[in-house]
């Protein structure tokens, strides 16, 4: 500013000597007092200019200083405008959806039915000559189920999370029957861009394959299984995605029934005199994956399912603690390949099919995975435990209808089927040998959001033991389900 006011007063002096140079002997009084009145106006203008860009430098440091006084505003995400039934909560990035159903089953047996559970019991019903009671009813509302959904934005994207449960845990067959319940978690976990942690559906199994059923396990040859598991999805195009999870491993529960089948044919048992059994976990995780391919479209999906696992059993002399302990292992493993296929908006088919050898907790219905066996009345090395792995083939097809936006309809056929000439039958000659389910059903939706169900399943099971004049070795099952369900 010093510099333009110096030039102004340079230039308003050079004017003046030059004017008085050139005109000398002219020069006026009048002239040199117009000269005087021109450099001072000059002078004026400059000084104006100065204070207003004074002046606004100081506005400009003001506000710059009562900027950074003021805290960022936190904003919200953008999805939390756009997404019905979300709120988000005070720390106004964290976002939460409250969903679930209000549902009441009922089950009416013609056939004879083992326990008072109304799930599917195929594989479990009295053998025709045992004559079952029948004309049982059963009821309950266990099945009503909550969850939230959690979504927060990160700088690698949304964490996203669910907790979900529902109250139709089974710690016996009747805790949740006719207004009895018991809290169970069925998903809770959550992802990061490609990564998930807890528990939710395996990829083994073919939630996204299977027909709709009233019955709350679902049809023969299907399986729901939530585990606790780490999993890593790669998108391969657009229409194709690969699964691989480690999840929590079986343990060895030799005692339990619901998972391996002591056998009493060979010369000494789990139960022999100073012959004790260990549970434990399993010291391996269970590896599985799933392949997806979708069409373009989305009318078609398939998917290609594997499987890998350890089976263990734990043994020891109980003398004093001291006697040998040994560890027997054998490898589980599976494959399946399902798919699902819209050829209008109305009508879909479904089909799966697995084969697996020595596992029973992912597909249902299915015999305990394997025969444990001591061969002698002592243990000295592994030789004198054996297990024994099942082996069965399980096939599904399906077929659904939307009669109107009210109305629709499914029927399916499941069945399993074992191996029958290895030592797994052998020794556990009343397991099963054969199962199949057929199923007719139609929902009704009188309102949104609520859904009317009725179901007819008729089923049969066989084991490996032949059949004698006293005892049969078949058992039929005979089925209606009815359902009431309110989604929110």
């Amino acid at each position: 500013m010093v510099k333009v006011k110096t030039l102004a007063l340079s230039v308003g002096a050079a004017l003046a000597w030059g004017t008085l140079g050139s005109a000398h002997a002219a020069t006026t009084t009048q002239q040199v007092a117009d000269l005087k009145a021109q450099v001072a106006e000059l002078q004026q203008m400059v000084q104006q200019l100065s204070s207003q860009q004074q002046s606004q430098a100081v506005q400009l440091q003001q506000t710059a200083e009562i900027a950074a006084a003021k805290p960022a505003p936190v904003v919200a995400p953008v999805a939390a405008s756009t997404k019905p039934g979300w709120f988000t909560l005070p720390d106004g990035q964290t976002q939460v959806k409250l969903y679930g159903s209000v549902r009441v089953d009922a089950t009416y047996d013609t056939k004879a039915n083992p326990t008072s559970s109304i799930y599917n019991n195929t594989n479990s019903v009295p053998l025709n000559s045992a004559n079952g009671t029948k004309n049982n009813l059963n009821v309950t509302a266990a099945t009503s189920r909550i969850g939230l959904d959690i979504v927060r934005p990160t700088e690698y994207g949304d964490l996203v999370g669910k907790i979900e449960a529902d109250f139709a845990g089974n710690a016996t067959n009747s805790s949740y029957i006719n207004g009895n319940g018991t809290f169970r978690v069925r998903h809770a976990y959550f992802s990061l861009g490609k990564w998930l942690v807890g528990q939710t559906t395996s990829p083994f199994v073919n939630t996204d394959t299977a027909p709709e059923t009233v019955d709350f396990n679902g049809p023969m040859g299907y399986g729901s299984q939530r585990n606790v598991q780490v999993r890593y999805t790669q998108p391969i195009t657009a229409n194709q995605k690969l699964l691989l999870a480690l999840e929590g491993g079986d343990v060895d529960n030799i005692n339990s029934s619901s998972n391996t089948y002591t056998a009493t044919t060979t010369t000494g048992s789990f139960g022999a005199t100073g012959i004790t059994t260990n549970s434990g976990g399993n010291r391996l995780p269970a590896l599985t994956a799933r392949y997806d391919i979708a069409t373009a479209d989305k009318k078609g999906l398939l998917q290609v399912h594997g499987l890998v696992h350890e089976n263990r059993v734990s043994v020891a002399t109980a003398s004093n603690n001291t006697g040998t302990n040994i560890d027997e292992t054998k490898l589980g493993w599976g494959v399946g390949v399902g798919g699902k296929y819209s050829f209008t908006p109305n009508d879909t088919v479904f089909a799966n099919y697995y084969h697996v050898k020595g596992d029973n907790k992912y597909l249902l219905y299915t015999n305990p995975a394997y025969v444990a066996a001591i061969n002698g009345t002592s243990l000295k090395d592994t030789t004198d435990v054996s297990i024994y792995e099942s082996e069965y083939d399980t096939g599904l097809l399906g077929y659904s209808h939307k009669w109107s936006p009210q109305w629709r309809s499914t029927v399916a056929a499941g069945a399993i089927w074992y191996k029958n000439d290895n030592d797994y039958a052998a020794k556990a000659p009343n397991l099963n040998k054969k199962l199949y389910n057929i199923i007719v059903n139609s929902f009704y939706s009188p309102v949104k959001n609520v859904d009317l169900g009725v179901e007819y399943t008729y089923g049969q099971r066989e084991t490996f033991a032949s059949k004698t004049p006293i005892t049969d070795n078949q058992g039929d099952y005979s089925r209606v389900n009815l359902m009431a369900k309110y989604n929110f």
